[in-house]
């Protein structure tokens, strides 16, 4: 059982080595919500460069604002749009919830959010990532309850010593209270009870075998030190990335 939390702009700028120094071992990152347009977490792009850095394994999550399946697939297109260069060891999430009455103002019944996971995870599966829902346990017990959604892995949101889910479930995020040092304020805790980094890359899932050196530069950075970072030399990664570096190996960009 590891250890997590999730994070998105709310919970301000992280300090990531503090996060990893404090024994977190991995991140839920929000990526964002689609309602007419893709908006994308402000913090998105920096927490997860930052978190790669440290080598902090990454999943993500997008709230669900679908009305019907044809949104739902155009938040599953934003999705794999945004990480198709990305590392993700961690499963793809769609938040399934009405915190805002957004969904109960437009009158989407609970069989349309069956729906809607189901339509959203099929064209996330179905482009051969790992993909969950989550939910709270309300939700998941009660209202999109569906033997349709049983083969999708469950995030469980039950801020409680035990989790109450009546069926299987990956991921527990049990508390809402956490105090973690590199972040300021209260944040979500997390247990995945599966492993998934292992599972997914078994599986050969989340195009890990296609991304196996993944690298952000940082200020300061040159070939050769990256290199030595991978134990290789500075003229095969710029070989690797000639067309984006340039005609100038010493002239790298953050």
């Amino acid at each position: 059982m590891k250890k997590g939390i999730d994070i998105s702009y709310h919970n301000g700028s992280v300090n990531m080595s503090e996060v990893k120094l404090s024994g977190i071992e991995f991140i839920i990152l929000r990526l964002g919500y689609r309602k007419k347009e893709n908006h994308i977490d402000k913090k998105f792009y920096e927490n997860y460069n930052n978190a790669i850095q440290q080598g902090i394994p990454i999943g993500v999550y997008i709230y669900s604002y679908a009305l019907n399946t044809n949104d739902a697939l155009k938040e599953a297109q934003f999705v794999l749009d945004t990480v198709k260069d990305l590392k993700l060891e961690y499963p793809i999430y769609i938040d399934m919830e009405d915190a805002d009455n957004y969904k109960s103002q437009n009158k989407v019944n609970y069989s349309t959010c069956i729906d809607i996971c189901e339509t959203f995870c099929n064209c996330i599966e179905n482009a051969g990532y790992y993909v969950g829902i989550y939910a709270n346990l309300d939700w998941l017990n009660n209202k999109i309850n569906d033997s349709r959604l049983d083969k999708f892995d469950k995030w469980v949101a039950q801020w409680s010593n035990s989790c109450k889910y009546k069926k299987e479930f990956g991921m527990w995020q049990y508390s809402s209270n956490g105090n973690i040092s590199g972040i300021a304020g209260k944040v979500d805790l997390n247990y995945d009870l599966r492993d998934y980094p292992s599972i997914i890359r078994n599986a050969k899932l989340n195009l890990l075998t296609e991304k196996n050196n993944i690298y952000v530069v940082q200020s300061g950075d040159t070939l050769t030190k990256i290199a030595k970072k991978f134990n290789t030399n500075w003229k095969e990664i710029y070989n690797l990335n000639k067309e984006t570096i340039g005609d100038n190996p010493n002239f790298i960009q953050i």
